[in-house]
């Protein structure tokens, strides 16, 4: 059995990957983050952000809903202070989230030719920012126009990760590919509001949040299988990942990596149970590798 992926020069020991904003910078759980197939880091902006007022988080066994605003160090600090920190042979991700095009621009003139980075995503889908975020991936124009000033940046993979929330993501994700993206990320969380009945108010500090958890996995199934069948770049899929045969059922649909998300919240070492247990099932159905079941679900026709 080799667990392996391939996309383009770029190689993953197993399709596992852990997804921006759940696992920090990896500077922690280094035992995690040195077994997987990649990992993304915390979204990064041109300046320093403090994130969206609490409380921030609401979650209960199938859902998650997050407010935290895109919290980070910003990109000098990133730069000087946290890049130098990570040490690990696990390909690392730096998710850049920019307000403008222009911001994107800056974050890959620093770093897209860095030899500790391994590739970029593009964040064009966070819903918990007033500006940038899901308002630049909600448009195909938009995405085409980030894309295509990244592209020349960095000979680096680019990824594109985009929302659901408010658009037809086939049409941005056709974007993202005609503008010269790698793979497409789908998706980030969808947007979600909780009430606080007594207050007669949203319960979260910003209002609003993004969902995610397992409540959301068949739709983001369902997106993934479209969305596939229509690229020829990789889709990686993110949304509700618990278990091995979450990521089995994710790779029949037609993903090429698997993200994992919330569920790190709850267990930082839950990638390292998911990885066995897809060994597992691929031992027991003779599966030799992720790549005899990527894009392998057959239509169910009626009879």
């Amino acid at each position: 059995m080799n667990l392996e992926v391939n996309i383009g020069k770029a190689i993953f020991r197993n399709p596992i990957v852990l997804a921006s904003g759940t696992f920090g910078y990896g500077l922690t759980y280094t035992n995690v983050v040195d077994k997987v197939g990649a990992l993304v880091t915390k979204g990064i902006t041109v300046k320093e952000r403090i994130g969206n007022p609490p409380p921030r988080i609401w979650d209960t066994k199938e859902t998650v809903i997050n407010s935290v605003g895109l919290e980070n160090v910003g990109l000098d600090r990133f730069k000087q202070e946290i890049l130098p920190q990570i040490k690990t042979s696990t390909p690392v991700f730096v998710n850049l989230a920019g307000v403008t095009p222009d911001d994107f621009r800056k974050m890959l003139d620093l770093l897209g030719q860095d030899n500790r980075v391994s590739g970029f995503e593009l964040n064009l889908s966070c819903p918990n920012v007033k500006v940038g975020g899901a308002s630049l991936g909600q448009s195909p124009k938009k995405v085409r126009e980030v894309t295509k000033l990244c592209r020349p940046l960095t000979l680096k993979p680019l990824w594109v990760k985009l929302t659901s929330n408010f658009c037809d993501i086939r049409e941005t994700s056709r974007a993202a590919q005609d503008a010269g993206a790698d793979a497409v990320v789908l998706i980030n969380t969808l947007n979600a509001l909780i009430v606080d009945v007594k207050g007669r108010k949203p319960f979260l500090g910003a209002g609003s949040g993004g969902l995610s958890g397992p409540a959301i996995k068949p739709y983001v199934l369902y997106i993934v299988r479209q969305v596939s069948l229509l690229l020829e770049i990789p889709v990686i899929a993110s949304g509700g990942v618990v278990s091995g045969l979450d990521v089995i059922e994710y790779l029949l649909a037609g993903a090429t990596l698997v993200e994992t998300g919330s569920i790190n919240l709850v267990d930082p070492e839950s990638a390292l149970r998911i990885i066995n247990e897809m060994k597992v099932s691929f031992e027991r159905e003779g599966v030799k590798s992720p790549s005899e079941l990527t894009g392998r679900l057959e239509d169910r026709w009626p009879s």
